[in-house]
């Protein structure tokens, strides 16, 4: 479990200067932990370092498409041109289960990275949650 509190709802928009605030914010939009079906969630964070207040939801399968995540990253990309300068993309994997990072886990993370750099979108650190943690799948800040 985590040892820190949920922090309060009202604390999501808070600035992100580091990782560790990225994971708060995250936690604060998730509340109490448990998931019924794997999500990519993804929302933008603003030129003030504040989270948008706009939260998608991907449905998704155990294993990142073979097709690859081209078609999201081509709709980010046209998004983040209409926003402007200085947004970035975080990106959290919501899934049922307990424990550590799974190899599934990984590869959803090298598989958004991947397609991210591909097209020049600038994204935060990557998050997992499952039932019992919210933890981080990337080990340093990807953001641009």
């Amino acid at each position: 479990m985590s040892l820190l509190p949920i922090p309060p709802i009202e604390s999501a928009t808070d600035p992100v200067a580091s990782p560790a605030d990225l994971q708060q914010r995250w936690r604060a939009l998730m509340q109490e932990l448990g998931f019924g079906e794997r999500l990519l969630r993804f929302t933008f964070v603003g030129p003030d370092r504040r989270l948008v207040k706009i939260l998608t939801d991907l449905e998704i399968g155990v294993r990142p498409p073979p097709d690859g995540l081209d078609h999201l990253m081509f709709a980010l990309r046209r998004l983040l041109d209409h926003l402007g300068s200085g947004h970035t993309v975080a990106f959290l994997l919501t899934r049922p289960g307990r424990g550590g990072l799974s190899n599934n886990d990984r590869r959803w993370c090298a598989a958004v990275v991947h397609a991210a750099d591909r097209h020049r979108i600038p994204i935060e650190p990557m998050f997992r949650a499952n039932d019992e943690n919210l933890v981080p799948l990337t080990p340093r800040a990807t953001a641009a």
